[in-house]
């Protein structure tokens, strides 16, 4: 009688093991290679207007992360955002996002690149001609190393009169990443010239 009272208990300890096992969604296993599978991560996790996501090694060389991009608007703030999202405790978490950053996502370019001299991909970004006009205007381009938490920054400024500028962020203190964005901009504006200070 005992050892019925013992077989019963054994049995409703492992239905319910095996119920709560089955209930609890494994999101380790997830294809991140699929873009769809992607997007609606990113869209579980951020409730916010994404209009880009990519996944790839931003962290680690082993173990794959999200980015999205966000337009930001609100609190008087208006630009881009970009998130890194990750498995912490076996759920998919927003762990990084970057500050608003002068941009938009619209008619832009923004892709993953790997430099040889930085650890991990990372994402770059550029305006194209979204702030250009027929007198000028101006590029934002970025490169973010999510690994390092670090926004590398180039601003090219064309004005008729003084022709086209150049300035860099001060952290940009890596020569590969240096010449990435100096040879990005001269295949479009060879005259271009670098300058100390950004214009606003």
């Amino acid at each position: 009688m005992l050892s019925d009272k013992i077989k019963f208990l054994l049995i409703l300890v492992t239905v319910l093991l095996l119920a709560a096992a089955c209930g609890k969604k494994d999101e380790t296993n997830v294809n991140l290679d699929d873009p769809k599978v992607v997007r609606n991560i990113a869209h579980k996790v951020l409730d916010e207007n994404i209009k880009f996501t990519i996944s790839g090694y931003f962290t680690s060389d082993e173990v794959k992360s999200i980015v999205a991009g966000v337009e930001a608007s609100g609190n008087k703030e208006f630009g881009i955002q970009f998130k890194l999202i990750e498995i912490v405790d076996d759920e998919f978490k927003n762990v990084y996002s970057t500050p608003v950053l002068q941009g938009s996502l619209n008619k832009c370019i923004v892709d993953k690149i790997k430099l040889s001299s930085v650890t991990g991909e990372m994402i770059y970004y550029n305006s194209q001609d979204f702030y250009m006009g027929t007198g000028g205007g101006e590029i934002f381009s970025y490169v973010i190393n999510f690994s390092d938490r670090e926004i590398y920054y180039a601003h090219l400024i064309v004005e008729h009169r003084s022709g086209v500028a150049l300035y860099l962020s001060k952290n940009i203190n890596k020569p590969m990443l240096r010449k990435f964005f100096i040879s990005y901009f001269k295949k479009d504006y060879p005259d271009l010239r670098i300058i100390e200070s950004d214009i606003r």
